[in-house]
């Protein structure tokens, strides 16, 4: 059960951390070879197994994504930020085009010393202030890069980072639809959230988490599944 800013429940329950790590999603490596060259992929993304439930496809989890984040040259920051993206599309052939142009508008080099500035900020001086830097028109921006995805980079990168307080979670349009259910008072809109809007957003996940006794990724996890 999720209880809510006013202290309302939404009853959902929360997953297991290994449940979190297993969340996996199904996807064809053609559909984004003809955005990211080949050669630009890391071995964890090429070696994935195969889906068991779709012919042709492979298949991606948290896990895997996690493990990606090792590899912090400014190509393996590429690598992350693509395992992130095909982790968060799945098996939605007509999104790749278009989220693709995170890789196609901006210089390949350029995106992996924006993210490795990211995961300085991150380090340094926390999540909040790593979200405000990419931002559209702050230092770190990267064009056809939102919160959606880029704080799913955050979330992934954290994992081989040190000393990352509060440690950062995924918000996207399935989030805060769950948060605004979970305190009617909280108008999050769909997009385009501040990084006092997500500093929020942390707060709440991770107190939620403390007092139920489970991980952050389990709070935002459950609020994704909240129907």
């Amino acid at each position: 059960m999720i209880t809510g800013m006013n202290g309302d429940a939404m009853d959902l329950p929360f997953p297991s951390d290994d449940e979190v790590l297993g969340q996996w999603c199904d996807f064809k490596a053609s559909w984004w070879e003809k955005y990211v060259p080949v050669e630009l992929w890391p071995s964890g993304l090429t070696g994935l197994p195969s889906s068991t439930d779709r012919p042709g496809y492979q298949r991606i989890n948290r896990q895997d994504v996690f493990a990606l984040a090792a590899d912090n040259t400014p190509q393996g920051r590429v690598g992350l930020l693509l395992g992130a993206y095909i982790w968060g599309t799945g098996p939605s052939a007509f999104l790749v085009g278009r989220r693709a142009r995170t890789f196609t508008r901006t210089d390949i080099d350029e995106i992996g010393q924006r993210l490795q500035a990211v995961d300085r900020l991150l380090a340094s001086e926390g999540p909040i202030a790593a979200y405000a830097s990419l931002t559209r028109g702050a230092p770190n921006s990267i064009r056809f890069l939102g919160p959606a995805f880029f704080t799913k980079y955050m979330y992934f990168a954290a994992g081989h980072l040190t000393d990352v307080s509060p440690s950062p979670l995924i918000l996207d349009r399935k989030v805060a639809r769950a948060l605004r259910k979970a305190h009617a008072g909280w108008s999050i809109g769909t997009h385009g959230w501040s990084a006092d809007t997500y500093g929020r957003y942390l707060d709440y996940a991770h107190g939620l988490a403390v007092r139920q006794r489970v991980s952050p990724g389990a709070v935002e996890l459950a609020l994704f599944r909240s129907p």
